[in-house]
């Protein structure tokens, strides 16, 4: 089953008030690319559905994954946003659209503005695979796999048809306005979707009533999708997005952090940051030998990365264009033989790096060296299969897959040679029904991610004072996972208890190498530190009762160990034990209410980049309880409006590793109506 047929299965099934399978364990595509409920697959995988979406703070594409298990939400500035998912963060995690790559070779392995680069309102699920996914989805997959499903359109019946959405909300704590509209039309044979949206972000104010300068920021995005269902068995989609953020801010780098007297610029802007995609996809049902399913993709990615700095008493302005240009190509099949299921496919993907910077003082422009080198290449191809067979009560899986990767930096200065490296990495796993609703899992596997351009090639400024130089010799990272579990879903209970442990090694990190600039910056580099271990738990629970109420919490805790030149010392940007417990009631048909609290645990234990970092505290993150409300009142068949306070109790307090405090107590007001 495709992505897209798994999203309209999700989108068009009821959900009764006591109890139905899909309420308790949602469908997933993710972690075996089929349509598995969460119950019975054998990884952990968190999913973010339709109704979610719609209860759940919508301003970038990462708040949607705030409050997830297994799932941390850093913030360096608020148009950006990463997750971290067992303790790895940026190009450690593969982030991907309907199953096509994110992830660029300038992606950065900390955190970054990319990610939320997508427009949330497209949005009808969210699958993470928590865990290494380089079997079925290649390099950076480490800590886990993201992927994002987007809407499509669907109707029955040989008439033209039209539905759509319109929707305004208003944040008080951001100054925050949005708006948003979407509109489908089509038959049972060709469908089509269009969105608009637009968002306008003022100043932030936090707990304490503080302003933080330099938050504003807008964005606008258009996204259309065409479905041409050629028969039952076949159908091609064509799907085209767009995002800008025409000039975002960068707050910790414009606003004095720990330990510094002073900021580093007074002016940092990403102008613009833009993502372009482009996506066809045929789907085949038809059976043959070889394949009961078929999916071919071609898809095309632009990011567009400019900047504009001007440090601290500098009178000279850089400006720098930087974009990747990803092309892929994918083909994925299934084929069920006997109490047997194989998944296998292809891959190949190639990314062109641009880059520019140019200096200008006195109105006189200079070219100065790009971050990036100009005209640089990173590509590969990649082949893999995946087998689960059905013994009994028992499931068995292995998997593999091979991965060649070239490099080419487009400089002699750096290396003369396109850089080659390939990988094998492998999955096996097992899952026992104890009875219709309990499971037994575990997995070992393996996951792998080759160096970028961002890590071998990167030139210029870095925040807190560093600049960072070549390092042509890094070597790939990987990591070995296990992971064990219990799982439940049925009469009304959603609970899954999951332990990890993961080694890691040569970590790829960056790295002071004890020499300084002529300006006096700390000269950094891309290096491999050493080896990590990173161990933890991830629990949720899920309470369905028969008047429709839902009683739901999760906890996560993540414990990280690194070893560098010999010494032991905390991992790096590891998060705080976190999770939410919250409690929605339906008042009457009419009218609904949920409350939560949301809540960290001081975090102490801080590696020597994290106390250098001026994000971080270096006594620690303090921990927080924060508690939210919200009444939702369907004021008629297509109207539905949505009031709240979030920060109730205006709770100052910063997530682990952001680059500002989160914002103090918020009034909300949001109101869809669908047609």
């Amino acid at each position: 089953m495709s992505l897209a047929e798994q999203s309209d299965l999700n989108q068009n099934s009821e959900q009764p008030e006591d109890e139905s399978e899909q309420q308790l364990a949602p469908i997933q595509v993710t972690a075996s690319r089929l349509a598995t409920n969460t119950n019975d697959s054998v990884r952990a995988v968190t999913v973010v559905t339709r109704n979610d979406i719609q209860n759940k703070p919508n301003a970038l594409l990462p708040d949607l994954l705030r409050n997830e298990t297994g799932v941390y939400i850093q913030q360096t500035t608020p148009g950006q946003g990463i997750p971290i998912i067992r303790g790895l963060k940026g190009s450690q995690n593969l982030h991907l659209v309907d199953g096509m790559r994110v992830n660029t070779a300038f992606f950065r392995n900390s955190p970054n503005q990319y990610f939320a680069l997508i427009d949330p309102f497209m949005i009808d699920q969210i699958d993470v695979v928590r865990g290494p996914g380089s079997v079925l989805y290649g390099g950076d997959a480490l800590g886990g796999v993201v992927n994002v499903i987007s809407h499509t359109p669907s109707f029955s019946g040989d008439q033209w048809q039209t539905s759509g959405q319109l929707a305004g909300i208003y944040n008080s704590a951001d100054e925050q306005w949005l708006s948003h509209v979407n509109v489908d039309g089509g038959n049972d044979t060709l469908a089509t979707s269009l969105g608009l949206s637009y968002q306008d972000t003022g100043g932030r104010t936090t707990g304490s009533g503080e302003t933080i300068p330099f938050t504003a920021y807008s964005a606008r995005a258009a996204n259309n999708k065409w479905v041409y269902r050629i028969n039952d068995q076949h159908r091609v989609v064509f799907d085209m997005q767009y995002l800008r953020q025409p000039a975002t801010p960068r707050v910790d780098d414009l606003v004095a952090g720990f330990g510094q007297s002073e900021p580093d610029s007074q002016v940092f802007l990403f102008t613009p940051n833009e993502r372009y995609f482009a996506h066809l996809n045929y789907q085949s049902s038809e059976a043959t030998g070889w394949y009961d399913n078929a999916d071919w993709h071609l898809a095309w990615q632009k990011i567009v990365d400019g900047r504009m700095k001007q440090g601290l008493n500098s009178d000279s302005v850089t400006t720098e264009q930087n974009s990747s240009e990803l092309w892929g190509f994918q083909v994925d099949f299934d084929k069920a033989i006997g109490a047997g299921q194989w998944v296998y496919g292809f891959e190949s993907y190639r990314d062109t790096i641009s880059s520019a910077k140019q200096s200008t003082r006195d109105n006189v422009t200079t070219d100065k060296e790009p971050r990036f080198p100009d005209q640089s290449v990173m590509q590969h191809w990649a082949t893999y299969v995946d087998y689960h067979h059905q013994i009994g009560d028992h499931q068995l899986s292995a998997g593999g897959r091979y991965s060649d990767y070239t490099i080419d930096l487009n400089s002699p200065q750096i290396s003369d040679d396109k850089l080659s490296l390939s990988d094998f990495t492998w999955q096996l796993g097992w899952r026992f029904a104890i009875n219709d609703n309990d499971r037994l899992f575990a997995n070992l596997s393996r996951g792998f991610r080759p160096p970028n351009i961002f890590d071998l090639g990167q030139v210029g400024d870095r925040p807190n004072n560093r600049f960072n130089v070549v390092n042509a010799n890094v070597k790939p990272e990987s990591v070995h996972t296990l992971d064990v579990g219990f799982k439940h879903a049925g009469n009304g209970w959603q609970a899954e208890t999951v332990l990890f442990i993961s080694d890691y090694d040569d970590v790829i990190a960056s790295t002071l190498t004890g020499e300084t600039t002529e300006s006096g910056r700390d000269i950094v580099q891309s290096q491999n530190i050493g080896e990590v271990r990173i161990w933890g738990v991830e629990a949720q629970l899920n309470r369905y009762f028969n008047h429709g109420g839902h009683l739901y919490a999760h906890l996560t805790y993540t414990h990280g160990e690194q070893t560098e030149d010999g010494e032991d010392e905390p991992a790096d940007r590891i998060p705080p034990t976190f999770g939410v417990v919250g409690y929605y009631w339906p008042l009457s048909d009419t009218l609904s209410w949920r409350q939560q609290a949301r809540y960290a645990t001081h975090q102490d234990r801080l590696s020597a980049r994290d106390v250098r970092d001026a994000r971080i505290n270096p006594l620690g993150t303090g921990g927080f309880v924060v508690y939210d409300s919200h009444l939702t009142w369907q004021a008629g068949v297509q109207t539905t409006v949505r009031v709240g306070i979030e920060n109730l109790f205006d709770k100052k307090y910063r997530e682990h590793a952001s680059g500002l405090d989160a914002a103090g107590r918020n009034y909300h007001a949001s109101i869809f109506y669908e047609f």
